[in-house]
């Protein structure tokens, strides 16, 4: 299903979508008519060599995202672009199925079981930005392991100052939407 700004997106460039409202984009992941527009990740109606959706998964994002970064800064800093268009390589699926039990498949090779499991974990971590979120998130799932209790996800103030009304807030600030 489309999001309202996926909605607003196609109304506005006129872009053509499939029936849960992705935008179909070109070879280079721009919109149709409008170069400076690169839609990636679940929004990005994209296919593969043979004409088929690719699927709405993180790895179809993150390689999208790289390319795109690697056209946009082409761009800018005045080098050639890429004389290839994206083309997504599947790595394989992953998926945890319980408590210590996944499956993992790529191509040729199909795991399942505590070992697929530990597979999926380490390779989780290693995508996560810095190596102190790594031992947080590491920490935070050998704790879940061993009491089958999850670490509390609350939002709190720690710093003892009031928050910002919103409506206070948007009279004197810019807003920004991501």
């Amino acid at each position: 299903m489309a999001t309202a700004f996926g909605k607003k997106l196609a109304e506005r460039t006129k872009a053509e979508t499939d029936k849960s409202g992705r935008i179909k984009v070109n070879a280079d992941l721009t919109i149709p008519g409008y170069p400076d527009i690169f839609l990636v990740g679940d929004l990005a109606l994209a296919t593969n060599k043979d004409g088929k959706p690719l699927p709405g998964v993180a790895q179809v994002a993150m390689q999208q995202g790289r390319h795109a970064a690697k056209v946009i800064h082409r761009r800018v800093t005045g080098g050639s672009p890429p004389g290839r268009p994206f083309s997504y390589f599947d790595k394989g699926n992953m998926a945890v199925v319980g408590k210590g039990f996944a499956v993992l498949e790529s191509h040729k090779v199909a795991v399942s079981g505590f070992g697929a499991w530990l597979a999926w974990a380490f390779i989780h971590l290693q995508f996560l930005a810095t190596s102190s979120l790594r031992l947080s998130v590491f920490l935070q799932w050998v704790w879940t392991y061993f009491t089958d209790q999850r670490a509390s996800r609350l939002i709190v103030n720690h710093h003892g100052t009031q928050p910002v009304k919103a409506a206070e807030d948007a009279s004197s600030k810019p807003a920004i939407v991501a």
